[in-house]
């Protein structure tokens, strides 16, 4: 029998009471390395390293940014030493990228960087691939024009697997304020995008999810009307990468998602973050059995 799992945009309610000013000591917590890595399946590594900022302080990219790190992937035979790179496609442009090691379904890779004196480890195996069975734009009532990306995906039978959808547009180039502006480079995962299987073995069943936005080009969709936010029109043409995710990489995007969608809610549980960074850093080392799609604008 078929179901239907349906991610929606949550509410946020705010309650009205008194008010209260309180002074509030906060003191710096310690400078930790970031470090976000993946590895596909037929794609070398990439890896960003950054150093975490103050919430007390507007950030600073050149203080955040380490450019002079060492970074190696290994897959037990052969070791990768990753050059440091412009990637217009990642969430900050400035990325290690390997050369050497291709990224193989069923494979361990093994992930060290060396950063501001210190050493952090990290291991992660990339998983087959799980294609989704097909894919298709729909309108959500009361609209006939405005609507959701669909999926129809069968599980294979065993649990453990775990899943994360990320989409994008076809990238725009346009002049913002006086300057060009890329638009739609990157796979966005929207709120509640990575799943596992734990109810959903062995089924098929259908899902959608809302479009998510960029927030680095948060302030050029500022103007966009406010009933079409969150939604695709019958013309868009969406691609899709639905990645398939060991258990270390499914905790962290999960709780991730988790930390961001409380972000400035004063009535959320406090989400710790789960890494499989050793060494004492933040961050993932991911390996993604990756399948690509796409929904084709009429």
């Amino acid at each position: 029998m078929k179901k239907i799992f349906f991610a929606a945009i949550s509410s946020i309610f705010f309650l009205a009471s008194c008010t209260e000013d309180i002074d509030l000591d906060i003191t710096n917590g310690e400078t930790k390395i970031v470090i976000e890595g993946e590895i596909e399946n037929g794609k070398f590594a990439q890896v960003m390293v950054t150093r975490n900022s103050p919430l007390t302080q507007s950030v600073n990219f050149e203080n955040i940014l380490v450019n002079n790190a060492l970074v190696y992937v290994s897959n037990g035979a052969i070791t990768d030493t990753l050059r440091f790179d412009t990637v217009f496609s990642a969430s900050n442009p400035f990325v290690y990228v390997g050369s050497t090691i291709v990224g193989i379904p069923g494979q361990t890779y093994n992930l060290t960087v060396i950063a501001d004196g210190k050493t952090y480890t990290a291991t992660t195996t990339i998983p087959a691939p799980v294609q989704l069975d097909s894919v298709w734009f729909q309108p959500q009532p009361p609209s006939d024009s405005l609507g959701f990306a669909w999926a129809h995906l069968t599980d294979p039978n065993g649990l453990g697997n775990g899943y994360r959808w990320q989409v994008k547009r076809p990238t725009k180039f346009v002049v913002f304020e006086g300057s060009p502006l890329i638009l739609d480079r990157r796979y966005i995962a929207p709120g509640g995008a990575t799943f596992d299987d734990k109810f959903i073995d062995g089924k098929s069943f259908d899902f959608a999810y809302f479009r998510p936005y960029d927030p680095t080009e948060a302030s050029y969709y500022e103007d966009e009307p406010e009933e079409e936010r969150g939604y695709y029109k019958y013309s868009d043409t969406i691609y899709i990468r639905f990645s398939t995710l060991d258990k270390a990489s499914q905790d962290f995007y999960r709780t991730y998602e988790a930390a961001m969608s409380s972000n400035g809610n004063p009535f959320a549980s406090p989400v710790t973050v789960l890494s499989n960074i050793k060494g004492g850093g933040l961050g993932v080392w991911a390996g993604m059995g990756v399948a690509y799609d796409t929904i084709y604008g009429q």
